[in-house]
């Protein structure tokens, strides 16, 4: 499974050398690019709309009716709902600026009349990335009354799984009252451990659209008007670029102001991920069958070339993943390039487009790579590009349909929701028969391709040149397509093309669809030793504490048993000088997936000891079921013991594990708010 390398500015050294050209030559430095960047190309990536729009944040600070939408997003999901509330505003006549937190500036802050917050919170009730200056800003540095005369509203973005659930939605919420902005709309709280869409979508269905039309003095406003369907011809003139391919890259066009960096959360990540190649892999079941889904494998990544990369003992790598081959080739029938799949594309301006514009990802690039690397070609699309995706639909009764399906949120969420997900090629398949986009459009519309963290497996101080990860594959069952066909019609929806879909399938429409994740079926079987991977590292939570001294309790399930693996190691590169280590370590039998099995034992027995004690539990190996909540409940005193000692206690896990971890260590302390002190403390880590 090669990657092929396309000729990539994503380094700084090839951003810097595209800026140099671009200022006659200046020797600038990497705070230079920066400057450049924020000055020349940022602005106009706010908007999805023409280039007409491209100054619509100047608007926002100074036009009553103007709406200024701020997203704080590390995987992208904040800056895609900020992208979506712009869009319905601008179908109900109401002029919006999309701005990532980045690129806050207080003073331009304070001009809006109207903002809209769309805030995630990471790890432990941490702000993103890109949103943390604005949060300390928010808390420590804004001023009473600043934002007087200013109506907000606030989205947040969470996991009720975390013990501080959408803190950082709470806290804007509660900050921008107390420096005088007047709240328009009731605080939403969306849960990722639940249905994050749902929860978005019921926060504007409850009154969003009628609060900002008064806030923006449009009071009287039917809410729910929207502007007449889109044309295909409109979509495309809303787009900032047009793609070109060649079967030699040195021919195609350069546009000096087509600029690499990425035009959103996810695009950045293209450009800042490096290529690293897999240095080893094995299996770490003792009976694994990869067809069944029942594999494992762990994998070193030599990092050693790659200086940007520095990481510590259990924290994120986050991987690319390759859509699968089958799949990029039905999709590139479907768009007219299965013979162009091994030319290059890139980008150029589109007619009408006098300002800078980003690339949305790395190019020049093969079609083959654009399509594999950079579009979500697994998950069916949300609605919103549902919404576009009809316009290219040719035939009118399919459109219909299409649209109708769009404008259903409720069913669209049961379509491609738990218990269907319905995938991209399937609904293609069912709805739009009849569709025609070129590969230029969809490369723009198409959902961005989302990188997957996995907690890494090694040790820092044992190795530096090489980053260990643990996965397994991800393998779920879902309806029939015949039954979801059927249920369909329930609903009062009869795809044009679902029966003969069904007749193509034969038999396998009646049987059980198979989802398996793309990113851990890519690791598990489909790489190899000298396979490369795009790549970017971040810290995690997962820390030791500095004094040796202090006891260490691990509790980990499956393979999230990873970051203890991880501590294992480090224990050992100390030379043993933690004496009292502990790890709760589950799976359903000792001889089928205990995974590092070797390793711990003989960190068990190694002279020092790296490992103090390794505590087990095999839900499958006896009539009831055990799992680690069930071990901890056992060596509730001493767990209680080490607390109280000063201990630290880390948990990795399924979300339900870790809440019934909660559970048992409350009981072992005495109260639920002892496990609070230690999650304040940081001495409670998951």
């Amino acid at each position: 499974m090669a990657v092929s390398v396309p000729d990539r500015p994503g380094r700084m050294g090839w951003e810097l050398r595209e800026l140099v050209k671009l200022t006659a030559g200046v020797a600038l430095t990497a705070a230079a690019v920066r400057f450049v960047w924020r000055r020349y190309a940022l602005p106009q990536a706010k908007s999805v709309q023409p280039p007409p729009a491209a100054k619509k944040q100047e608007k926002a600070a100074g036009a009553e009716d103007s709406i200024a939408i701020y997203f704080g997003s590390q995987s992208g999901t904040a800056e895609g709902f900020a992208h979506e509330i712009e869009q319905e505003a601008a179908e109900k006549g109401l002029g919006t600026a999309v701005i990532d937190l980045e690129d806050f500036d207080p003073e331009e802050f304070a001009k809006h009349k109207v903002v809209i917050l769309v805030v995630a919170t990471y790890g432990e009730g941490d702000p993103t990335d890109n949103a943390v200056e604005f949060f300390k800003w928010l808390k420590d540095e804004a001023e009473e009354e600043l934002m007087q005369g200013s109506k907000f509203c606030v989205m947040g973005l969470g996991n009720r799984q975390y013990v501080n659930f959408n803190s950082c939605g709470k806290m804007a919420d509660e900050h921008l009252e107390r420096i005088g902005g007047e709240r328009i709309y009731e605080l939403g709280v969306g849960d990722d451990d639940q249905n994050i869409e749902e929860d978005f979508e019921q926060w504007k269905e409850n009154g969003l659209w009628p609060a900002l039309l008064k806030a923006c003095g449009k009071e009287g406003a039917d809410a729910s008007q929207e502007h007449q369907q889109q044309t295909a011809e409109s979509v495309v003139a809303s787009l900032q670029l047009r793609a070109e391919v060649q079967e030699d890259a040195k021919k195609l066009p350069v546009d000096p102001l087509v600029q690499v960096g990425g035009a959103d959360i996810l695009g950045k990540w293209y450009f800042q991920s490096h290529l690293a190649a897999v240095v080893s892999e094995r299996e770490l079941r003792q009976v694994a069958d990869a067809t069944a889904g029942k594999t494992t494998k762990h994998l070193d990544i030599d990092v050693k070339s790659i200086p940007a990369i520095d990481w510590r003992t259990a924290d994120n790598l986050e991987v690319l993943p390759r859509n699968p081959t089958e799949t990029v080739d039905w999709f590139a029938e479907r768009l007219g390039v299965a013979g162009d799949l091994e030319h290059s594309i890139g980008f150029v301006r589109a007619k009408g487009v006098e300002r800078p514009v980003k690339k949305p990802f790395p190019t020049p690039c093969t079609v083959r790579d654009a399509l594999t690397l950079y579009c979500d070609l697994c998950q069916a699309p949300g609605r919103q590009f549902l919404k576009k995706l009809a316009a290219f639909v040719s035939s009118e009764e399919e459109r219909k349909v299409v649209a109708d399906l769009a404008e259903d949120r409720h069913t669209y969420q049961w379509l491609t929701g738990e218990g269907v997900r319905l995938t991209f090629r399937e609904l293609l398949e069912l709805f739009c028969p009849s569709l025609q986009i070129d590969i230029s459009a969809f490369l723009q519309l198409c959902p961005r391709q989302k990188s997957r963290p996995y907690t890494i497996a090694s040790s820092s101080r044992e190795d530096k040149t090489k980053i260990g990860v643990c996965v397994s594959v991800v393998v779920e069952t879902f309806a029939p397509l015949s039954q979801v066909v059927t249920e369909l019609a329930g609903k009062g929806y009869r795809p044009v093309a679902a029966e003969a879909c069904l007749q193509r399938l034969g038999e396998a429409a009646s049987a059980p669809r198979s989802f398996r994740g793309v990113c851990s079926s890519m690791l598990c079987c489909d790489v190899a030793v000298g396979d490369r991977l795009w790549v970017v590292s971040r810290p995690s939570t997962f820390r030791l504490p500095r004094r040796t001294t202090i006891p260490i309790v691990m509790v980990g399930a499956g393979t999230g048993v990873a970051p203890f693996r991880a501590f294992a190691r480090e224990f050992r590169a100390e030379q043993g000088i933690r004496k009292k280590t502990t790890l709760f370590f589950g799976c359903t039998k000792s001889d089928q997936d205990f995974l590092y099995k070797d390793e711990f034992q003989e960190a068990l027995d190694s002279e020092p000891k790296a490992l103090g004690e390794l505590v087990t539990a095999f839900s499958r190996e006896q009539a009831e079921k055990v799992y680690v909540q069930h071990r901890l409940r056992e060596r509730a005193a001493d767990v209680a013991a080490l607390v109280k000692e000063g201990g630290y206690v880390y948990v990795c896990g399924a979300l339900a594990m870790g809440a019934a971890i909660r559970e048992e260590l409350a009981s072992a302390l005495g109260s639920a708010d002892h496990v609070t002190r230690l999650v304040t403390e940081g001495r409670f880590v998951e």
